[in-house]
């Protein structure tokens, strides 16, 4: 008898479509296991749902389950107002009791199109809760300034947690449906917690970032971070929640293999898919050391282990019904991005290198 791991997605009716290639590559990579795969949504259009449901069902390993959330939709709106550009389905594992059947206890939650399943899943999936509610991925520990030591976030942590940079990302993370369920929470605590964060917020802030944000603070001292203490010296261990931005904070690939990996960037696979000559007129491309402030893109997005991970997404695609109409545009836009949009924002980033040196001439 196959052993049982349940997955757990939400969104709105913008990426339904672009959970086919999750699907595929669940059941390419967990054909040993009988996979349970459960869509959170309030808002997608009916015909996507029977696409999604018809093109599950011809996969032998996955059986497909529609959730429809109805309850408390105010409160993820108003969460949804207060957390960046994440939509309210983002916020729907907060309350997951309420929609999942009771006899699951325990369950992975991937967003939605932008994470892949490239390997098994099961080190991280059926790891020991040790009495925590979620396993999650670290991004980022507290420093001991006197040892200068990393250390874990505590319950006194809560307001710092909920920031940019939270302490672990939200692409992928174990839920402990038992303990969750047990302990009882309801909406007006989550009320309470999102009452506090906005008391202290700054004016143009966001309260919280985002869904992680939120999950970090409501959740702080009660998750295990996997592979900590064990890697606890290793740069980034981040092997089922792998994202982009890897090389350009370290510098190169990493010394493991990504099983679960995160599109965590501003261009999609499916948004722009480069050429190699693209890739070769990008490579010429001087972006600077500084972040582009302009949010459609980021340095992350063109480093050539991105742009090679990308390959991995579209590999998935081949085998969906969404494929060649996807390709065409994201080879368009990625045409017209490599002669004009680039160009452009490198010479943006060169202004800004000249603004720079103006303003602090004495900077080597």
């Amino acid at each position: 008898m196959k052993k049982r791991i349940n997955l757990m997605t939400s969104c709105d009716d913008n990426l339904a479509k672009y959970i086919l290639p999750q699907l595929v590559a669940i059941d390419k990579n967990l054909h040993e296991y009988d996979v349970h795969f459960f869509l959170a949504h309030s808002r997608i259009f009916p015909k996507n749902i029977q696409m999604l449901k018809n093109f599950a069902n011809g996969k032998t390993g996955i059986t497909f389950h529609e959730v429809k959330v109805t309850k408390n939709i105010s409160f993820y709106e108003s969460l949804a107002s207060l957390g960046g550009p994440w939509p309210r389905e983002a916020y729907f594992t907060l309350r997951s009791q309420d929609y999942l059947p009771c006899d699951i206890d325990r369950i992975m939650y991937i967003d939605a199109g932008d994470v892949i399943i490239h390997g098994n899943i099961a080190p991280y999936y059926f790891d020991d809760f040790e009495g925590k509610s979620l396993i999650v991925t670290p991004s980022r520990y507290k420093i001991n300034p006197v040892t200068n030591e990393r250390e874990l976030f505590t319950k006194d942590d809560m307001f710092l947690v909920s920031k940019k940079g939270t302490p672990f990302g939200s692409g992928s993370f174990v839920m402990n449906m038992g303990k969750i369920r047990n302990e009882g929470s309801t909406v007006n605590d989550y009320v309470h917690l999102r009452e506090a964060l906005k008391k202290e917020r700054k004016p143009g802030e966001f309260a919280f970032f985002g869904d992680q944000g939120f999950l970090a603070a409501a959740f702080v001292g009660d998750v295990k971070y996997f592979g900590y203490p064990e890697h606890k010296d290793h740069p980034c261990y981040t092997p089922y929640d792998y994202t982009m931005s890897y090389s350009i904070q370290f510098e190169g690939e990493p010394d493991y293999e990504p099983v679960v990996l995160h599109y965590m960037i501003p261009t999609k696979p499916w948004v722009a898919r480069f050429s190699e000559d693209d890739k070769k007129n990008i490579d010429i491309l001087d972006f600077g050391v500084i972040d582009l402030s302009i949010p459609i893109i980021s340095k992350a997005d063109f480093t050539p282990q991105a742009l090679k991970l990308a390959e991995v997404w579209w590999e998935y695609a081949k085998e969906t019904p969404i494929y060649e109409e996807t390709k065409t545009r994201a080879a368009i836009t990625a045409a017209t991005w490599v002669k004009h949009y680039l160009p452009m924002c490198a010479q943006y980033v060169k202004a800004l290198h000249q603004v720079e040196k103006l303003k602090n001439p004495n900077k080597a």
